[in-house]
C-alpha cells in the first residue's frame, strides 16, 4: 500500500492528506482536528521524511477571528518519502475563510530551489467535484519529479474572516513523532484583552514579550528520531506533543455558541410535518414515532462525509436536506430534530469525536469535536443517523463512550452509553466431528446480539448469496484446509422473542483436518470468530509496559464448544477448568466429557465502564489476561489406539 502523503504540524488549517480525503465513510479523522497521525507516515529511526524547518505564525484577533501563516520545508528520505510528499492539500470554506498561496517550491538536493508551475497548481470546488457544498475548497499542489534527498516547501496564509462560533475561538496543532523535526517554531500574537487560554505538552515556550496591546508568545520543539506508535492505543493525544489555544470560557460554551447557529436550522417546515405526519402520524408512542424517523432519515438521506469544524459549524436548513435528500452529519441532525419537533419530541443535536481511539478532553474548551448525533431526553436514547445499518437506541463503536455536548441542554457536558455486555454478546456454538482418517465435520453458529447483531448482518450482506463459495474456499485455503463449505443465516427469532439478535452458520466439511491421526491435538476453536474475536482481545496485553492508555471496551462472549471422536482416539489430556475474576473482567471455562463427546463452556465478559484502561490498569489486567489467552489455546491430546483400530477394521 502506497503510504498516505504526510503533513506538517498543522491544527485548523488543515493541509489534508489524500488518504484522509479519501476516507469519505468514516468521519474519525477530521484534518482540522487530527489528533493521530495516519500509520502509513510512520518508520523507525530516521523516516521516510524529514522536517527541515517549520514556522506557524498565528495572529488572533480582537474580535475572535484568526490569521495564520505556515511555512514548511520537508525532505524525501527515500523513494517512499518522495512519493508521499509529491502532492499537498489545504482546504478551506470560502464563506469563512480566505486562502494565500505565498510559496511552492521544490528543492534539489544539489541545485537552487525550483518555483512550481502554474499548471501543477490546483483548487477544486465542492466535495464530490462541486456537486455537492460548492463554498468548500481545496488546493492541490504537485512537487514534480522528486527524488530521494529533494525538498518541497510550501507557504500558505489562511484568515478567518469571522469565527467559527460566535463569542470565542480555538486552536489545536499536534507535532507527530511521525517524522524527525529539525526546526520546528510556533508564534501566537494576540490581542491581550482576550482571556487567551493554552494547553501544551512537550514544546518548550520562550519567555512571553509585549508589543503594545498585544502579547507574543513562541514555543520551539526538536525531535531526533521517529517512534512507532502503541498498538490499541487510547487518548493518544495526551502524550502527543501538542498546542492548543482557546478564547471560550468553558465547554458550556462552546455548546450556547454551536446551538445558536443550529437552531434556526430544524424549523419545522409545511413539508417536513407533513413528512413526519405521514411516517410516524400512526404511530402509538413518542418511542415508536421517533423510531419511524430516525429509520426514514437513515434510509433515504445520502451521507456526504464533510467534518464538524472542517465543514462548518452551522448546519444547512432542514427544509433545504429534505429537499437534496443528502447531507453531512449536521445535516441529518437538524433533519432528524425537525422531524421529530413535528412530532412533539424534543431532541439535542450532540458534538462528539468519533473514533476508536479518543475518550477524553482537552483541559481546556477548544472545538475539539468532528461529529454530531442527535439525542432524545424523554426517551433517553443518542441516536446516529449517518449510519445506516445501526437501528434505534443502538450508536457505532466510534460514538459510544465518549464526552459529548448536548448542546440545547444545561449542562451540556455528558458522555454517550457505553453498551451493555449482557445485551452486547456474542454466542458462538461450535460442533466437530473427527473421523479416524483425520477428516472432519466442524458446524459454527455466530449469533450476535445488539450491535454485533448488526455486524453479523454487516457480514452476511457483504459475502451475498452469490460470494458464498468463494468466500468459504478462501477461507478455508487460508488455513490449510482442504475441502467445502457453506455459509448460511440462522433463522430469525419468532415473534416476540428478542428482536436485536441475528445468527449465521459456517459448516466446513474438512479433508485434512488432522494431519497425523495416530497421534496430535485438537483445539477447542471455532471455524470463524464472529464480531468479537476473543484471542485478539486477550492478545493486547502481550506488551509488558506500556506509555499509553489502552483501548479496553466492553464485551462478553459465550463459547459453547462439542468435540466428538472414534472411540479409536484415546485422549491423554484434557485442558484443565479455569475461574478469573478481576476488575469487572470475569472468566469461567469448563470442561467436560460425556462418552467420546468433550465438551468446552465458556463465558468472558469484560465490563470496563469507560472503554479504556490506564497503563496502570492494563498492568493490573495484563496477567489475568495472559492467563486466559494461554487458555485460549487448551487442546485435547489424544493417541490412536491400535486394538479399537483392528477391532473395527474385522468387523463385517
Amino acid at each position: 500500500m502506497k503510504p498516505a502523503p504526510v503533513r506538517p504540524a498543522t491544527g485548523q488549517a488543515a493541509v489534508r492528506p489524500a488518504a484522509a480525503r479519501r476516507a469519505t465513510v468514516s468521519r474519525a479523522l477530521s484534518a482540522t482536528l487530527l489528533c493521530v497521525a495516519t500509520q502509513a507516515a510512520w518508520a523507525d529511526g530516521e523516516g521516510h521524511v524529514r522536517a527541515l524547518r517549520e514556522r506557524t505564525d498565528i495572529v488572533i484577533r480582537a474580535d475572535h477571528t484568526m490569521e495564520q501563516t505556515v511555512d514548511y520545508t520537508w525532505r524525501a528520505v527515500d523513494a517512499t518519502g518522495a512519493g508521499s510528499l509529491g502532492q499537498q492539500y489545504v482546504n478551506w470554506d470560502s464563506r469563512r475563510q480566505t486562502l494565500e498561496l505565498l510559496a511552492a517550491e521544490t528543492i534539489p538536493a544539489s541545485g537552487a530551489p525550483i518555483p512550481v508551475d502554474a499548471a501543477a497548481i490546483q483548487v477544486q470546488d465542492g466535495i464530490l467535484g462541486g456537486v455537492s457544498f460548492p463554498e468548500k475548497k481545496l488546493l492541490q499542489v504537485t512537487f514534480p519529479q522528486l527524488a530521494a534527498g529533494d525538498a518541497i516547501r510550501l507557504r500558505y496564509r489562511l484568515v478567518q474572516k469571522v469565527p467559527e462560533l460566535p463569542g470565542g475561538m480555538s486552536h489545536v496543532m499536534f507535532l507527530q513523532n511521525d517524522v524527525i523535526r529539525d526546526d520546528s517554531e510556533v508564534t501566537v500574537r494576540y490581542a491581550r484583552a482576550l482571556p487567551l487560554k493554552i494547553a501544551q505538552y512537550g514544546l518548550a515556550q520562550q519567555p512571553e514579550a509585549i508589543d503594545g496591546a498585544d502579547g507574543v508568545l513562541r514555543w520551539r520543539y526538536r525531535s531526533t528520531d521517529t517512534g512507532t506508535p502503541e498498538p490499541n492505543a487510547a487518548n493518544g493525544w495526551r502524550r502527543t506533543p501538542h498546542l492548543m489555544l482557546s478564547t471560550f470560557k468553558d465547554w458550556q460554551s462552546i455548546a450556547d455558541a454551536y446551538e445558536r447557529g443550529a437552531a434556526p436550522k430544524a424549523a419545522v417546515t409545511p413539508a417536513i410535518r407533513a413528512l413526519a405526519d405521514d411516517v410516524a402520524g400512526r404511530a402509538k408512542d413518542q418511542r415508536e414515532q421517533a423510531r419511524l424517523l430516525y429509520d426514514w432519515v437513515r434510509a433515504n438521506v445520502r451521507y456526504v462525509a464533510s467534518y464538524v469544524g472542517d465543514g462548518g459549524w452551522v448546519p444547512n436548513d432542514a427544509g433545504t436536506v429534505l429537499q437534496r435528500r443528502y447531507g453531512d452529519c449536521k445535516d441529518h441532525v437538524a433533519l432528524l430534530e425537525a422531524l421529530l419537533a413535528a412530532r412533539g419530541i424534543a431532541a439535542s443535536p450532540v458534538l462528539l469525536r468519533a473514533d476508536a481511539e479518543n475518550f477524553t478532553l482537552p483541559e481546556i474548551p477548544v472545538m475539539w469535536f468532528d461529529h454530531a448525533i442527535s439525542y432524545l431526553p424523554a426517551l433517553d436514547v443518542f441516536l446516529d443517523s449517518t449510519d445506516d445499518a445501526m437501528p434505534f437506541g443502538l450508536l457505532p463503536d466510534n460514538d459510544a463512550g465518549k464526552p459529548a455536548l448536548a448542546t440545547r441542554l444545561a449542562p451540556a457536558l455528558r458522555s454517550t452509553p457505553l453498551p451493555d455486555p449482557a445485551s452486547y454478546r456474542v454466542e458462538r456454538k461450535v460442533t466437530l466431528k473427527v473421523a479416524l482418517d483425520g477428516s472432519a465435520e466442524r458446524t459454527t453458529d455466530i449469533i450476535g446480539h445488539g450491535r454485533n447483531a448488526v455486524a453479523v448482518r454487516q457480514f452476511i450482506d457483504s459475502v451475498g448469496a452469490a460470494g458464498t463459495a468463494d468466500w468459504v474456499r478462501r477461507t478455508m485455503a487460508s488455513n490449510g484446509y482442504e475441502g467445502d463449505g457453506s455459509v448460511e443465516p440462522l433463522p430469525q427469532p419468532k415473534s416476540g422473542s428478542e428482536p436485536d439478535m441475528l445468527g449465521v452458520r459456517y459448516t466446513e466439511r474438512i479433508r485434512n483436518y488432522v494431519s497425523q491421526p495416530e497421534a496430535g491435538v485438537l483445539s477447542f476453536l471455532p471455524g470463524m470468530n464472529g464480531p468479537v474475536p476473543l484471542a485478539g482481545f486477550a492478545g493486547r496485553f502481550a506488551d509488558r509496559e506500556r506509555r499509553y492508555d489502552a483501548r479496553c471496551e466492553p464485551f462478553a462472549v459465550e463459547d459453547s464448544m462439542t468435540i466428538e471422536l472414534p472411540a479409536a482416539m484415546q485422549v491423554l489430556y484434557v485442558p484443565k477448568n479455569l475461574s478469573i475474576s478481576q476488575d469487572g473482567l470475569d472468566y469461567q471455562a469448563t470442561y467436560s466429557r460425556d462418552g467420546m463427546r468433550y465438551h468446552l463452556a465458556r463465558r468472558v465478559v469484560a465490563g470496563n465502564p469507560r472503554g479504556w484502561c490506564t497503563p496502570q490498569e492494563y498492568q493490573a489486567l495484563r496477567p489475568a489476561m495472559n492467563r486466559i489467552s494461554r487458555a485460549m489455546h487448551g487442546r485435547l491430546v489424544f493417541v490412536l489406539n491400535d486394538t479399537d483400530v483392528a477391532a473395527a477394521a474385522a468387523q463385517p
